[in-house]
């Protein structure tokens, strides 16, 4: 079936909604992202995007973005249809040259361990505003279908060695260099800074587990460590095969 990326294409072709998938560049990257695998699992229906590559959480429900207003249109008029809800979304609010930097300790030099290098402040306070906007959401599928289930996940171990595909980039080796984060080493895991991606990961999947208890349409996907080290195609996302791996998971 049809992955419609806009409401009106899908109204146009007079569909209406089974799965709706809002987030950021793991739904939308170019080079390969989890809606093929996810249309293939739901194969007999229909499949609506939105948000766009690089869409932090709080841009997802910023009503100055056309996002929220289109998730509450496709709620409402797709309510008969839409039983699946996924969320991608918080990976943008913390990598990155102005995210990063923030919650790593200024310098890290001297940290004996990966979890050391973070200030455990700035951290709580970036996972919590994650989560309310997250929350924002969930909120609004269940008033509005509330038989349709929600998945959210924690992406994965990502390996911070500089790679970008295309444009920009600086997503972690750059702000750990900024930060004196300690050399690694190895950039296999249990290298210190494959750690310190490591870390975040699992606390950021900590917080997803925390939210999706408070809610009873929504379940919390631990994504991380399903991806093999060779299965990543830059610092942010997976190579085609390791979308597939994480869409078959995200989606069981």
């Amino acid at each position: 079936m049809p992955i419609y990326i806009r409401p009106e294409d899908m109204a146009a072709a007079g569909a209406s909604a089974d799965v709706i998938c809002i987030g950021d560049s793991w739904f939308w990257h170019p080079f390969g992202n989890l809606t093929p695998t996810l249309n293939n699992i739901f194969a007999m229906q229909n499949i609506l995007l939105i948000g766009e590559s690089g869409e932090e959480a709080a841009g997802l429900v910023d009503p100055r973005k056309p996002y929220l207003a289109q998730f509450k249109s496709a709620l409402t008029e797709c309510a008969g249809t839409v039983r699946h809800v996924f969320i991608s979304a918080g990976g943008n609010d913390f990598a990155g040259l102005d995210d990063f930097t923030t919650i790593l300790n200024d310098p890290c030099t001297n940290a004996p361990t990966p979890a050391a290098c973070y200030n455990q402040t700035a951290m709580r306070g970036m996972f919590d505003q994650i989560s309310r906007d997250i929350g924002t959401l969930i909120q609004e599928v269940a008033a509005r279908v509330p038989n349709a289930r929600v998945r959210l996940h924690n992406y994965d171990y990502a390996i911070p060695d500089g790679r970008h595909a295309i444009g920009g980039g600086n997503w972690l080796k750059v702000p750990m260099d900024k930060r004196d984060v300690p050399q690694p080493g190895t950039l296999q895991r249990g290298g210190f800074r494959r750690e310190v991606v490591a870390t975040l990961v699992d606390t950021f999947g900590h917080w997803q587990s925390e939210l999706a208890n408070e809610y009873a349409n929504t379940t919390f996907v631990r994504t991380s460590g399903t991806i093999a080290d060779n299965q990543w195609l830059d610092e942010l996302h997976p190579s085609p095969a390791g979308f597939k791996k994480i869409a078959k998971k995200f989606a069981a």
